[in-house]
């Protein structure tokens, strides 16, 4: 299965988005051995969180990651994912193409260009996704910051998804464009930054920034007796800049920064 049962390792993390007709649709579940999280977000003209809670979710006995609890159910057989938040929101989401890009401490899993199919409030809606699965194990780590952008250009033609993070004492970064045929091209680690509005990658000698403008902005604390962190996702307007010219499109920003546990 691409989705193992969730709470692997002492932390597990699995987070979707979508992007349709210029509006935002995101969701995360995240556990440590001291703390869960689960929320929803919607951008429509401006931010609106769905749900944000911290009880404990039930993994059923499926192969896979089948998530249930109150107002909440996430269930990632290979074929398609399936969300609910309420009675306001579902997604199903099937993967077109998969990438594992382990992290230096565990495993990790990309869906970056997902078809996404969308209701919100009596509305269904087409577009793009997103997937991000990792968990971590071996020596826990204390403290960790880091930063995401993952967006598509408005054709949907080319999608991105880059980070840069500090685990530990040890540093994680990465540059991707995947094409509608799932070609992925990358720039080495090296060549591989992010700034506040930007972030920066040279692929195959080509010098690419991304330009970030906020439109919308959500976060929230995550915090247990045994850690601290602020998680803060921004929807952007993204503008794509190289040699080549420009070209835009709407990207999901992601910080995050504090200790872990």
């Amino acid at each position: 299965m691409l989705q193992r049962p969730f709470g692997s390792g002492w932390h597990d993390s699995l987070q979707f988005h979508a992007f349709c007709e210029g509006r935002a649709f995101a969701v995360r579940v995240f556990w440590t051995c001291s703390l869960w999280h689960h929320s929803a977000w919607v951008y429509d003209g401006s931010v609106a969180e769905l749900h944000n809670s911290d009880e404990p979710l039930s993994q059923s006995a499926a192969p896979y990651a089948d998530l249930r609890g109150a107002g909440f159910a996430l269930s990632a057989p290979d074929e398609a994912v399936s969300i609910r938040v309420g009675d306001d929101l579902s997604l199903t989401l099937i993967p077109r193409h998969t990438m594992y890009g382990p992290s230096p401490i565990g495993p990790g899993l990309h869906h970056p260009d997902m078809a996404a199919e969308v209701r919100h409030r009596g509305r269904r809606l087409r577009g793009l996704a997103y997937c991000k699965r990792y968990d971590f194990r071996g020596e826990p780590i204390r403290y960790w910051g880091y930063r995401f952008v993952h967006g598509t250009l408005d054709d949907q033609s080319r999608s991105l998804w880059t980070a840069q993070a500090t685990f530990g004492f040890g540093n994680h970064s990465y540059f991707r464009f995947i094409d509608a045929a799932g070609v992925v091209r990358e720039a080495l680690d090296r060549d591989s930054c992010h700034r506040d509005d930007h972030c920066y990658g040279v692929v195959d000698g080509e010098d690419y920034d991304v330009e970030l403008e906020e439109l919308g902005v959500w976060d929230t604390v995550l915090r247990s007796d045994a850690m601290d962190s602020m998680l803060r996702q921004r929807f952007c307007r993204m503008t794509v800049h190289s040699g080549k010219g420009s070209e835009q499109g709407y990207a999901i920003n992601e910080f995050c920064s504090g200790t872990l546990g």
